[in-house]
């Protein structure tokens, strides 16, 4: 049976990425001269050729997303039984992971290694997506949920016994991967999708200007020393002042957005059309919750409906821009709002404030049932009652690090961790009953979330409701 192991790479003190750089140049084998990959044979990935041009690009990604602290990498270790398989299908089978599970998401690079009797595999990973910005964060269940299915799938297609996880605990959480590799839309894909809609309907270059300015962006045009061309920047401008911008020739921008290629692309109306591509992948998962007749007449159906259909409604200037552009790459959490109201009807008026305040004394209850864990006093030393209430400070943190989406998870986590090493025996199972609770919350607290979004976005449409009985 195959195990895989997951670890991650902290900060250096010296150098933030020295242990990220060491790491790629030990699964590339450099020192010997890449003898245990057959000389590069058995290497794979999607960020260069040889170790310092991987390295680069890994740390390019860093830069672009200002997220060069912090942990630097993940490393996945599979192994093989000896004489499970050979270094051609393991290659395979390492090559078709990377693909399923980390995609264009992240920067990658993995190697078989074949100077043991056994075959096995190392990836490395960067810690940053070079999609979104987003850091790779891996949650307890995620292994369960995201990879096994992916990693059963890929060794019993290959003939192999499924992999087996050697230690849940290291490692970190891949947040939203399913929404991610679902067609997820960002803001370069916006951007991009904004402009093939404007090609579309323009007839002359200043049309599309005037189609751009009505989508509330300015376009600037400069040129491109090391490219020798022309370039546009689309600098999408937010109502609160804010901004979000894009280059023509940037990294992840494809083809066809440069002065020259939108130009021709007017004129033959030929080339990418992002907008339907974008229509096509929300059309597809938000389509079950577009029909129930249970969810229509909600503001939450509407907002869905409206970022599912906007590049194919009559008018989509008469939405306002950034809401329905962030009800686009929102359009997950649209759906869970909708999937909530279909699975919870709810008839009477002020019916979520009321499932609300029920999920509030359920929270509480469970919190107090925690806190009499945590205040558990008999045989446990002061020392030891000290570590519990930090390790409940720690989890309360967390809550709130993934609640804002910030990077501070990463140093949380390794706190936990520390503080495990060193509970004794007769702390664990008093520790197993406090996750569970723990756990029990954080799911709690999540449909409270959603509850409290739908609560909010509904309540945009009490006017309109409140209009409609005055006139009848």
């Amino acid at each position: 049976m195959a195990v895989t192991k997951l670890m991650h790479m902290k900060e250096s003190k010296s150098c933030p990425h020295d242990h990220l750089r060491n790491a790629i140049d030990y699964i590339l084998d450099v020192q010997h001269n890449e003898a245990k990959t057959d000389h590069g044979a058995l290497v794979g990935g999607n960020s260069g050729i040889d170790h310092k041009e991987i390295l680069e690009n890994f740390l390019e990604t860093k830069r672009e997303y200002g997220k060069t602290d912090g942990r630097q990498g993940y490393h996945f270790v599979i192994s093989f039984a000896k004489g499970e398989t050979d270094k051609a299908t393991a290659y395979e089978v390492i090559k078709e992971f990377c693909e399923q599970y980390l995609g264009d998401n992240y920067d990658y690079v993995f190697a078989v290694h074949n100077d043991k009797e056994h075959m096995h595999g190392h990836i490395i990973f960067n810690s940053v997506s070079r999609i979104d910005g987003y850091k790779y964060h891996y949650k307890k269940g995620d292994w369960e949920k995201i990879i096994q299915p992916i990693t059963d799938r890929i060794c019993v297609e290959h003939g192999l016994a499924p992999l087996k996880f050697e230690n849940e605990r290291i490692g970190v959480s891949y947040a939203s991967w399913a929404s991610k590799k679902e067609g997820k839309v960002n803001k370069t894909r916006i951007v991009c999708a904004d402009v093939d809609y404007a090609i579309q309907k323009a007839s002359t270059i200043e049309e599309f200007y005037e189609i751009m300015k009505k989508m509330n962006y300015q376009i600037r045009k400069g040129y491109s020393k090391a490219q020798q061309k022309s370039t546009f920047t689309f600098i999408f401008k937010k109502p609160d002042g804010g901004e979000f911008r894009r280059k023509s020739n940037g990294r992840y921008t494809p083809p066809g957005y440069s002065p020259e290629e939108i130009a021709e692309r007017i004129r033959t109306k030929e080339g990418s059309k992002s907008y339907e591509e974008i229509v096509e992948n929300l059309s597809g998962k938000a389509a079950v919750y577009l029909k129930p007749a249970v969810l229509k007449g909600t503001r939450t159906y509407t907002r869905l409906y409206q970022a599912v259909s906007y590049y194919k409604l009559p008018n989509p200037f008469a939405i306002p821009a950034y809401r329905v552009r962030s009800d686009m790459i929102h359009i997950d959490k649209l759906i869970e709002e909708c999937r909530y109201l279909k699975e919870n009807p709810v008839r009477e008026e002020h019916g979520l404030e009321q499932r609300a305040a029920l999920m509030q004394r359920k929270l509480e209850s469970l919190l107090e049932q925690r806190r009499q864990l945590y205040g558990i006093k008999n045989g446990v030393s002061q020392e030891e009652l000290a570590m519990m209430e930090q390790y409940e400070e720690l989890e309360r943190q967390m809550i709130l690090s993934e609640e804002r989406g910030d990077d501070r998870f990463e140093e949380i986590e390794d706190e936990m961790e520390e503080l495990e090493k060193n509970f004794p025996p007769e702390m664990l199972e008093v520790m197993s009953r406090i996750r569970k609770l723990s756990s029990d919350i954080a799911a709690l607290r999540k449909e409270k979330r959603i509850l409290e979004r739908i609560i909010k976005t509904e309540a945009d449409l009490e006017p309109k409701v409140q209009e409609q009985r005055l006139r009848k």
